[in-house]
């Protein structure tokens, strides 16, 4: 029998993706929450996230250099091409193809958005290009690399892990992505001269709450089109 935690995040699933079974990671005993591709680029932005927080606290404000921002541009591209190729039955697809161009996708989101969060958000931000050294673009890869590797081992654990941790990833890309148009309104923007400061708990609030909306909406929506079927 699921327990309510896992019905909870099951249902969370199904109101920001197509939930089908054959095109989830996971095994016969437990199938992620949403399918591999919105796995791969909820998990691609948090992961991103994480590691770009790490290397740039100097609150660089500026997009990286043109040849970090052309592979952005191309990861994106990735999976569209990828879900086009699937789609329209071209080239065979499969589970992996779709976590890893997701992920790929996820990914470099965060590095295009991360320098409008630090420019709407601090005071006091730097006009520099992220990944301006080579070796921080060489380490955010190398990091992402080893992490969709691990993923996709399957290894059972890792499985459950995240599993649980799914709803954490595609909320956190919810309440990001809100945050940062919340911080475009004159009010909330350019305040803060550090990171966990007081003025990031309002725009925080407003964006949780839009989060939940989003997402109440979104299962509305999908239990609508259930019932047209």
């Amino acid at each position: 029998m699921e327990s309510w935690l896992t019905k909870f995040i099951n249902i969370i699933g199904s109101s920001v993706c197509h939930q089908l079974p054959e095109r989830s990671l996971g095994d016969k005993t437990l199938i992620m929450p949403v399918c591999s591709r919105c796995e791969g680029i909820y998990v691609g932005f948090f992961i991103a996230a994480i590691i770009i927080f790490l290397l740039f606290k100097k609150k660089e404000n500026e997009l990286p250099p043109l040849y970090v921002l052309i592979t952005m541009i191309a990861f994106v591209i990735s999976t569209i091409v990828e879900g086009a190729l699937g789609f329209f039955s071209i080239a065979h697809t499969n589970n992996v193809s779709r976590f890893v161009t997701g992920y790929l996708a996820g990914s470099a989101v965060m590095v295009i958005v991360f320098p409008i969060f630090n420019y709407q958000y601090y005071k006091d931000s730097i006009t520099v290009r992220i990944f301006l050294k080579p070796w921080q673009f060489i380490t955010f890869l190398s990091i992402n690399i080893a992490f969709i590797a691990i993923i996709l081992l399957d290894l059972k654990f890792l499985n459950y892990f995240f599993f649980y941790f799914s709803s954490i990833f595609f909320l956190f890309t919810f309440y990001f992505i809100n945050l940062i148009l919340l911080l475009l309104i004159p009010a909330f923007s350019q305040k803060a001269l550090f990171l966990f400061s007081r003025y990031l708990v309002l725009p925080t609030i407003f964006s949780l709450m839009l989060t939940a909306l989003e997402i109440y909406l979104s299962y509305r929506f999908h239990q609508f089109l259930l019932k047209l079927n």
